[in-house]
């Protein structure tokens, strides 16, 4: 049986404004990742997918590879970042010209083990201390890579930017970004790609833009802060049908083990 009763309801034209609102934030020569990790924020990561690359976004990225394989099975063809790759993930990788982030030797050893020529992003730790490597790395890492060319970025991972009490800690992982970019670059003796910034990294630190930005939740709404309700709009909507309405006394309870009970008399509705 078909039920049609509740439903997810995809805006694109909130979608749409909400990219245009973040690209008037960013620099014309940045480019503009857009984040489609669980499905699309919960939504449907094939529609959104094909409405970004028809909007022209520089890249997408997702969580794991079995959603970058998704969405290139459904004809999109832009650049996709993987951000959490397995280790035994880089055969499906390669075959579908994903774009995996090494995150640590022993990934990078099982990357380089099936191609030596496919591009990757390096990602490196600043202080969300989830995925990456540290700038004591470098060295270790040069002794690898050196003479591999396609390294396509070096990125990391703000973990308060949407918290303007933690302006510090945010100043911090920025200031050991550029560290590392410094670092990283004399050692190799040439220039990176470089993307850092998240939705309230665009949004509350734009100098530190780079050569790319990635923008997830606020592409679906959201930012950190009241002053962006007007300029930021929901995307996503779930829709459903009253099946019942009620007349509840005062006293009277509602649910398993009267988990609500009635100050006065109200209506309720079943949902």
């Amino acid at each position: 049986m078909s039920y049609k009763g509740t439903c997810i309801e995809i805006n694109l034209n909130n979608l749409k404004k909400n990219l245009n609102y973040i690209r008037n934030k960013v620099n014309n020569q940045t480019k503009i990742l857009c984040v489609v990790k669980a499905n699309g924020y919960g939504s449907d990561s094939i529609e959104i997918g094909k409405y970004l690359e028809k909007n022209e976004v520089d890249y997408l990225a997702v969580a794991y590879t079995n959603e970058g394989v998704k969405l290139r099975k459904s004809g999109i063809k832009i650049p996709i970042l993987v951000l959490h790759p397995q280790f035994g993930d880089f055969t499906e990788i390669i075959k579908n010209d994903l774009e995996p982030s090494i995150y640590s030797f022993r990934i990078l050893e099982a990357f380089l083990s099936k191609s030596e020529k496919h591009p990757f992003h390096i990602k490196f730790n600043t202080g969300l201390n989830r995925l990456g490597f540290s700038i004591n790395d470098i060295n270790k890492l040069y002794n690898i890579l050196r003479t591999n060319s396609n390294i396509k970025y070096i990125f990391s991972h703000l973990g308060a930017s949407e918290d303007l009490e933690e302006k510090k800690f945010t100043l911090n992982q920025i200031n050991l970004f550029q560290k590392i970019i410094e670092k990283i670059e004399n050692k190799f003796g040439k220039k990176f790609n470089k993307h850092l910034l998240n939705s309230s990294g665009i949004l509350n630190y734009p100098k530190y833009q780079f050569d790319m930005v990635r923008t997830g939740i606020a592409l679906y709404g959201y930012g950190n802060n009241k002053i962006y309700k007007n300029q930021l709009k929901p995307v996503l909507f779930l829709k459903s049908v009253i099946s019942q309405i009620h007349e509840i006394k005062k006293g009277e309870s509602v649910g398993y083990n009267r988990g609500f009970t009635a100050n006065n008399s109200i209506k309720i509705a079943i949902v």
